[in-house]
């Protein structure tokens, strides 16, 4: 008989699960969190980096609950009670199925810690097509989201001693209550606390001490196999609280100037290439984590669907979407430079990067896929849900990346604000029961554009190029010569 959790968790209608959502996180807290106590916390979290980082204050807020919740719905009561089975083998079997169509919101640490961010956030979900939360677990100053952590080095270095939440555990039990799908974004390789505290773990500068960034920061060597564990370590713990999905975001090497990547060393690399590791670490860590049976995906730059080879920090498009099980391009219109795919102003033409970027990435994709015979990862783009560089974006400019999205031929996306704040975008989404989102509704329609296709990525023209001689060659009777385009997998 299905239980009272399976029918939340599988039910999408609006009206219900909105008229529920307040009473199910009071009830889930109340049954799961009370006794473990409650914190006020307020700090800073860092949004991801391009070509700088964008950052926003989060306030967190006292997580107090309504006891007389308890009696309030039965339904809901009993996924209470359902949840408070708390054993790894009951979460696990809670976990949302993951969607065929994946729509999230990025959830920053100190967002996932408050009541009332977690309350509008999953009223959005309830209420229009969102099915899906990013949630960080490990951010790029090495501090954990949760504190109870058994990992000894996490222990050793004190990663534990910034909690942004109490009740990480509980929250995804309200998640998947209300049919919502989970993912655990952990930073990997920019973690600066692990490479201060364990020099040995860092990349090194050519005169013997520990490499910094621009802005005074160590990173940990990406080929030190004692981080790859460590994060997979922290991917376990976070697996084992019932996420149904696992995201990597700063895998990949520092983005620096040539000067820079001159003086940098990396110990136990033995002529690996970079590209060659992050594939490696990718393939690994899914091979470390297969008994959770849940997807393994990796952020990367929006310029690794367009340019050859691996931009220089490792993420190379054919290699990276022939081990993840999705890869999310960050195609953020104000990240590219002026000129890039024909554009004087990139970030004014939201519906023209997105597409033409994700083209890249699609048909590149589709390229392993069909050259070597085997499954390759989903192509899900993060989109800009912010207004940064000048410019004001709202409603009308994520519908328009989102429908970019969709006529490049890709199915999900990810909505990234660093303070994981949505309002002003709300009116993008379309809602629940189905039918046009409000921005829709007001006149707004998709850009008559015919996509270019000479402005997309040479990796591509190349392939078209020397299939098109190819075929010349094979009517004449005559042998092509070999390809001299980028190297698959």
């Amino acid at each position: 008989m299905e239980t009272a959790l399976q029918r939340a968790a599988r039910s999408r209608d609006a009206a219900a699960r909105t008229a529920s959502s307040r009473v199910s996180w009071c009830v889930l807290l109340s049954a799961m969190v009370l006794l473990a106590g409650c914190s006020t916390a307020e700090s800073e979290t860092a949004g991801r980096d391009i070509a700088s980082d964008t950052t926003a204050r989060i306030d967190g807020e006292s997580a107090g609950v309504n006891d007389t919740a308890l009696a309030t719905d039965t339904a809901i009561a009993d996924v209470a009670f359902a949840a408070s089975d708390t054993s790894r083998t009951a979460r696990l079997s809670r976990r949302v199925a993951r969607p065929d169509s994946v729509r999230a919101l990025y959830v920053n640490a100190w967002a996932s810690g408050s009541r009332s961010r977690m309350e509008n956030l999953i009223r959005i979900a309830d209420e229009t097509e969102i099915n899906a939360m990013i949630i960080d677990i490990k951010e790029s100053d090495t501090f954990l989201s949760y504190s109870e952590t058994k990992i000894p080095l996490a222990l050793e270095i004190g990663a534990h001693t910034r909690p942004a939440t109490k009740w990480l555990p509980a929250l995804i039990d309200t998640l998947n209550a209300h049919g919502i799908f989970s993912i655990a974004r952990i930073v990997v390789f920019k973690d600066r606390m692990l490479a201060e505290k364990k020099p040995e773990l860092a990349i090194r500068h050519a005169n013997g001490s520990v490499w910094k960034d621009n802005k005074g920061g160590p990173w940990v060597n990406p080929y030190d196999k004692r981080v790859w564990d460590y994060n997979i370590a922290i991917a376990k713990e976070a697996l084992d609280m019932g996420f149904g999905e696992l995201q990597w975001d700063y895998v990949r090497f520092p983005d620096v100037t040539n000067s820079a990547r001159a003086v940098m060393r990396y110990p136990g690399s033995d002529s690996v290439s970079r590209a060659d590791n992050i594939r490696n670490f990718i393939a690994y860590s899914k091979e470390q984590l297969a008994e959770y049976n849940v997807p393994v995906t990796a952020d990367i730059f929006g310029l690794v669907t367009h340019l050859e080879g691996d931009v220089e920090i490792g993420q190379h498009m054919e290699k990276i979407v022939s081990v993840a099980d999705a890869v999310l391009p960050m195609v953020y219109p104000s990240h590219y430079a002026a000129g890039l795919y024909g554009f004087a102003k990139p970030i004014a033409n939201p519906y023209q990067i997105v597409r033409l970027a994700i083209t890249d990435a699609v048909e590149r994709a589709n390229f392993v896929r069909d050259s070597t015979g085997k499954p390759v990862g989903e192509v899900m783009p993060w989109l800009e849900a912010m207004s940064i560089r000048g410019a004001t974006y709202g409603a009308a400019e994520l519908r328009a990346q989102i429908q970019g999205t969709y006529d490049a031929g890709a199915k999900s996306w990810a909505l990234w604000n660093p303070g994981s704040k949505f309002a002003e975008f709300e009116g993008a989404l379309r809602p629940a029961s189905g039918g046009p989102s409000a921005i829709e509704r007001s006149g707004w329609t998709k850009p008559d554009w015919e996509l270019p296709r000479s402005r997309l990525s040479k990796v591509i023209l190349n392939r078209e190029r020397a299939a098109r001689v190819a075929d010349s060659l094979s009517r004449a009777g005559t042998t092509a010569p070999a390809a001299t385009t980028p190297t698959t997998p």
